[in-house]
């Protein structure tokens, strides 16, 4: 073989190995670019798609809900006997039919007693009428105390001359009976200076049932209000009152005292008035230690008894106006056999004082 033709043939084996080369830099070109594509692809499919924001709620859910919280709830304690007197405590809500003002409204809340912690003030006569019944009113006081559940809050208001509150707000009973054991007859009867720092005092309890239990002998002698005043404000007060009357005595219903001898008559009528007015109780306690009984014992724990076996009703009232005005309240059973007995009605928010 000649050089001319050797050299001819280097140039085409040359030329057939630059071939192969840029054709297999081609292939592996392509193979990367396929490769880096589909750990793209992977990557984008392992990437979760945000969900899409909530639309807002309506304009219309919160005017209902600002409405509603500006709706002052009505509630009112109810209690129901049969025809001998007894206690009903099976009812259900479709047992109790509501009015104000004539108008039926709807139950939105619906309770029994026992299951609703209280707030209680007790308001105790120690004028110097008191000087022979002071002991039993403070063991009727006890039985009271101790029949209440654990967890209801009591305070204790003292009066005479004036009133006083000897014992705040307070869970422990051992607490309250201490006080009780130490207070002592003297002086006058400030009757309804006593029930107004009551009412006021309830108005802090922690709880929205409240009762205040109200033990007097007397009239009222030595106060700054009127009795006008306080039925008044027992009417706007959402509390249940309850008046212990106590008649005579052992010794009588004469008491000795600085001022010689002070006639012991009970006012009954402002007892019932308030408990008229608040879906309460009065009891007249005459004799009550004859015959073995202990009449101030037994009304102590029937009042007790009594708050744990209420039904707690609740509804809006549908005249939603703030006119300070007085509402109606009537409550009607299915059962046309029983009793219930609850407040007359209340104020409505607003200007109290243009009625």
């Amino acid at each position: 073989m000649d050089s001319r033709t050797a050299a001819a043939k280097m140039k085409k084996i040359r030329s057939f190995v630059l071939l192969m080369i840029l054709f297999a830099l081609a292939f592996l070109s392509v193979n990367i670019s396929t490769g880096l594509q589909a750990q793209s692809e992977q990557k984008t499919a392992a990437t979760p798609t945000p969900p899409p924001k909530p639309a807002p709620s309506p304009v219309k859910e919160k005017d209902d809900e600002v409405i509603r919280v500006n709706t002052e709830i009505v509630t009112l304690a109810a209690t129901v006997t049969d025809k001998n007197g007894r206690y009903r405590s099976d009812l259900k809500r479709s047992d109790f039919t509501v009015y104000e003002n004539g108008v039926e409204q709807k139950l939105e809340y619906f309770n029994t007693g026992d299951r609703i912690p209280m707030s209680l003030g007790i308001i105790f006569d120690t004028s110097g009428s008191m000087e022979d019944k002071i002991e039993g009113v403070q063991d009727a006081v006890e039985h009271f105390v101790k029949s209440v559940a654990p967890g209801d809050e009591i305070f204790l208001v003292q009066f005479s001359d004036d009133a006083e509150l000897v014992q705040t707000f307070t869970d422990d009973k051992q607490r309250i009976l201490r006080t009780v054991e130490n207070l002592r007859p003297r002086g006058g009867t400030a009757l309804y200076d006593a029930i107004l720092l009551g009412l006021q005092k309830i108005a802090d309890g922690k709880h929205r049932k409240r009762a205040l239990l109200l033990l007097t002998d007397g009239n009222d002698t030595a106060s700054s209000v009127k009795f006008e005043d306080i039925t008044l404000l027992a009417r706007k007060s959402e509390v249940i009152i309850y008046g212990l009357g106590i008649g005579h005595g052992e010794r009588g219903n004469i008491h000795s005292g600085l001022n010689s001898q002070v006639k012991d008559t009970v006012d009954m009528r402002t007892l019932r008035a308030l408990a008229d007015a608040t879906g309460g109780n009065a009891y007249f306690l005459e004799n009550a230690h004859e015959g073995g009984r202990d009449l101030v014992d037994e009304a102590a724990e029937e009042v007790a008894k009594e708050l744990k076996l209420q039904y707690t009703l609740g509804y809006y009232p549908t005249d939603q106006k703030k006119d300070g005005g007085f509402r109606q309240i009537v409550v009607e059973l299915k059962d046309k056999s029983l009793r219930v007995r609850t407040k007359r009605g209340y104020y409505a928010p607003g200007d109290r004082n243009k009625n």
